[in-house]
């Protein structure tokens, strides 16, 4: 796998040593080629699975690079798996996705500016603001043999 930023060194290290389980539940390291960079990049990003799926939001710009549909590889709870990433804007679709995460994982919440209620449920003004904001789900579909959580 292609190196990743100074400041996702840290994590990527971990989810690619002995010591990933310390944070592959809720983590992965996720290496695409840039659409017109050519460049490989690797980075780390919290994810939801749901069987042969795996849901992932961002605002960060490198979305864009799975418009369509493209082959990725990920190191998933400590194992290289390949995928196909693909980008998702459509608003319910992105605000079921980012619900499940907050709700699955409630510092999640923290990084995507959605609080989350006393019962564990996460705010729906919060998940429709940041999708406006931008937000999008990267939806990731395991390839081969399946791994499970």
């Amino acid at each position: 796998m292609a190196t990743p930023s100074l400041r996702n060194w840290i994590p990527a290290a971990i989810l690619s040593s002995p010591l990933h389980p310390v944070m592959s539940r809720r983590s992965l390291l996720l290496s695409f080629t840039g659409r017109r960079s050519g460049v490989r990049y690797v980075t780390p990003v919290n994810y939801l699975q749901r069987d042969r799926e795996l849901l992932i939001t961002t605002k960060g710009g490198w979305w864009r690079n799975f418009d369509g549909g493209v082959p990725v590889e990920l190191r998933l709870r400590g194992r290289r798996v390949a995928a196909v990433a693909e980008a998702v804007r459509e608003p319910a679709v992105v605000a079921e996705a980012l619900t499940a995460l907050v709700r699955d994982h409630r510092a999640y919440g923290r990084w995507a500016r959605v609080r989350v209620g006393a019962d564990g449920t996460p705010d729906t003004a919060d998940v429709h603001a940041a999708i406006a904001s931008g937000r999008v789900l990267v939806r990731v579909l395991l390839d081969g043999e399946a791994v499970t959580p």
